[in-house]
């Protein structure tokens, strides 16, 4: 689902949103440093600073991405596990670790992907889901 577009793009942005809703409605958004595309489906996200985010995740699990340069976005739309404990926990704060030796990991988050749109500006785009666009 991922492809080597939005992978290029993901890796050249030092950040991207993160949008959660609680079982209210009401919308949170953060801003995204510590991420990483595991597969075509998974991205991980180390959480040191969340509360409403954390909070919002545990009432629904349904969040968004968006993320751009330029004239180019994509909205990366999935349902979020939080993990503190096990393997994927672990990895996750091996990895950010390495790169950032002082980094606080509270919890990975995992996102698994369930769709992904075109932010992109555009008449033929903007809107549209990407694996639909030929």
């Amino acid at each position: 689902m991922i492809n080597n577009d939005i992978k290029a793009l993901f890796e050249q942005v030092p950040t991207m949103a993160l949008s959660t809703v609680n079982n209210d409605g009401i919308p949170n958004v953060s801003v995204i440093a510590s991420k990483k595309i595991i597969d075509k489906n998974t991205i991980w996200t180390i959480d040191t600073f969340h509360n409403k985010t954390l909070e919002n995740i545990k009432q629904n699990a349904q969040v968004a991405i968006a993320l751009w340069k330029d004239a180019v976005g994509y909205q990366i739309k999935g349902t979020a596990t939080y993990h503190t404990e096990g393997k994927i926990f672990d990895a996750g704060k091996e990895w950010i670790l390495k790169l950032k030796p002082t980094k606080i990991v509270k919890g990975v988050i995992e996102i698994k992907v369930t769709n992904i749109y075109y932010l992109t500006p555009s008449y033929e785009l903007a809107g549209k889901e990407v694996n639909n666009v030929k």
